[in-house]
């Protein structure tokens, strides 16, 4: 089996000469193998393969492709469309053809889109269905596979384009300059064939933003934390749960609302906030059937395998029978969420930001602080990554995979890196009529004139109705920051101190100031060989599905808590220590976020 870190030896070789490679050129290419080569040797023999014909295979662009400038991508008098699949946020009221960037890359870069929007609710159901029927747009954002995922349909299904056959200078500068210059990010978006068949998506680093930040969100409101004579935050497990039974015994019509739930997640939020309290740092909140990193014992771990795992299923139990939590705790979507975060009935809102559904009052929360337990005595949190697996996929079956590259290559570029979520500058041509642009104020920050204008409630609503392509386009927050500055009109550049006055740098301070001194980084990507991947998928289909059954029920009082025992025993009776070892086997030669 092919271990994460072994790999990546092997994989730092291969992929200093794979983005040398020319479009489409392997599936033509016919090579000699020597013998007995290990894995790792082929995969690097394999790209210095594709690197030799680079410079024929770039000769074959198709004709129509401009590759001198982005605009357009596709020469004038010729015509181009491509399918898109994008899942947007849920404050989403726009049709998103008439957003501006849509009109952008239609009318500057000469792209026709059509584009299907799925949400929080339907984007699982929708994506299953595209894989399952090999029924796949040319572009797929924000559908979220994870790295198993990208073996099952990239390497091994073929349903995914490899995109790293079409990184090189000429086709994708900004991809080939960006991976070059973030050789960790390259690894794990690397697939064990050595191939990429997504991107990383990188965050800007600094105080409050990128791995400044812990991937938590938990704010809670001053307002009610006065009402229920509460001065700080609390510190530990135990003090967070006696605070939310405080804000339950709360008068709801002192509060202005008919009942108070004192906390309410819009994606799981609520769950890794808790889950990090039990030492375990999560990549998927909802699934604790995933591999996590076990702060106390310093592993990789299955969290449900674990005899702690029960003392989980307890607390949420105590929670949901005391009305601490809401009663449609497993399935409230954030459309549901944030209509009660917006009425003021909830006191802990678990959201990505207070201002998505408080704009007026997002400066009345603070972010909750870590909390330590008896499981995990240091407050901790998993640190957000520097980069992320990427968010853009691209179909294998594509008829225009150059210009899919190209436009992704485009949204990697300083302006392409602004344009997908702010906007262009004021004053700029590139409004096109549609909008007021951004500018500097009196402190040095950006301000969105249709914000300032009262025509969008905030610049979060501002990005996703009237700006955004899809609700996390893959891109270069490093970029987006400093160059914006630079379209506004700054001749020096620099990553902007936080102002308070603003909404999203309000929420940004406040999680960096709770949460420094408390980040943990959590596991790196799994990839399993395609043997592996199989029995794990198997594995992983039986015991999530009776772990979610099961752990409902614990929860709402469907089934005792007494029967806790019988549950692991059932585990094991499912395969739960062969799975566990698949997943530890990976992590073999991980030796912890120390390292």
């Amino acid at each position: 089996m092919r271990k994460v870190w072994k790999r990546v030896i092997a994989m730092s070789m291969a992929a200093m000469l794979m983005c040398g490679c020319g479009a489409g050129e392997t599936q033509n290419q016919s090579t000699e193998q020597p013998e007995q080569k290990t894995a790792e040797e082929s995969q690097a023999g394999a790209a210095m393969q594709e690197t030799e014909g680079g410079n024929e295979a770039s000769a074959q662009y198709p004709e129509y492709l401009n590759l001198d400038s982005f605009r357009p991508i596709v020469k004038d008098g010729e015509e181009v469309t491509l399918r898109v699949v994008t899942m947007r946020e849920s404050i989403a009221t726009s049709d998103i053809n008439e957003n501006w960037f849509v009109k952008f890359i239609e009318e500057k870069l000469n792209i026709n889109l059509e584009i299907e929007e799925v949400n929080a609710s339907t984007y699982e159901e929708r994506k299953n269905l595209m894989l399952a029927s090999n029924d796949l747009p040319d572009i797929m954002i924000n559908l979220y596979l994870t790295a198993n995922d990208i073996v099952v349909y990239g390497s091994d299904g073929g349903q995914l384009l490899p995109m790293s056959d079409y990184v090189n200078e000429e086709l994708t500068p900004n991809i080939y300059k960006m991976l070059s210059e973030n050789e960790r990010a390259k690894m794990e978006n690397t697939a064990p064939d050595g191939k990429m068949y997504t991107m990383p998506n990188l965050s800007a680093s600094y105080p409050g933003w990128g791995d400044s930040l812990a991937t938590q969100r938990v704010f809670i409101d001053k307002k009610y934390m006065e009402a229920a004579g509460i001065e700080k935050a609390p510190e530990t497990l135990d003090e967070f749960v006696e605070m939310l039974r405080k804000f339950k015994a709360l008068d709801p019509a002192s509060m202005g609302v008919d009942e108070i739930w004192p906390m309410v997640s819009t994606w799981g939020n609520d769950r890794e906030f808790l889950q990090n309290a039990f030492g375990w740092m999560t990549t998927e909140v909802k699934d604790l059937t995933t591999p996590a990193w076990d702060v106390e014992t310093g592993e990789a771990v299955i969290p449900c395998s674990q005899e702690k795992y029960g003392d989980y299923v307890t607390l949420l139990n105590t929670l949901y029978s005391e009305g601490l939590i809401h009663p449609d705790f497993f399935t409230i979507d954030k459309t549901a969420a944030r209509a009660l975060y917006a009425q003021g009935a909830v006191p802990v809102l678990c959201d990505s930001a207070p201002y998505g559904s408080l704009p007026e009052r997002f400066d009345e929360f603070i972010a909750a602080t870590p909390l330590s337990s008896q499981w995990c005595e240091a407050g901790v949190a998993r640190r957000s990554p520097s980069y992320s697996l990427g968010t853009a996929l691209i179909s294998a079956d594509t008829e225009y995979p150059e210009v899919c590259m190209r436009l992704l290559d485009y949204l990697y570029s300083e302006e392409g890196s602004v344009y997908r979520v702010y906007g262009p500058a004021a004053g700029s041509e590139d409004t096109m009529g549609m909008l007021e642009g951004f500018s500097l104020n009196d402190t040095g920050n950006l301000v969105w004139g249709d914000v300032t204008s009262g025509k969008y409630e905030s610049d979060f609503d501002y990005w996703v109705n009237a700006i955004e392509i899809g609700q996390n386009t893959p891109g270069d927050e490093g970029k987006q920051k400093l160059y914006a500055q630079k379209l506004a009109g700054v001749e020096n550049p620099e990553y902007p101190e936080l102002d308070l006055t603003n909404p999203d740098d309000h929420y940004r301070a406040i999680c960096y100031e709770a949460q420094t001194g408390h980040l943990v980084d959590g596991l790196p990507n799994m990839y399993l060989s395609m043997e592996q991947a199989a029995r794990y998928t198997d594995l992983k289909t039986v015991i999530k599905n009776y772990v979610d059954t099961e752990t409902a029920k614990f929860v709402v009082g469907q089934r005792p808590l007494d029967e806790l025992d019988a549950f692991f025993q059932e585990l094991n009776n499912l395969g739960i220590e062969e799975y566990t070892q698949i997943c530890k086997d990976a992590y073999a030669d991980y030796k912890g976020p120390q390292e």
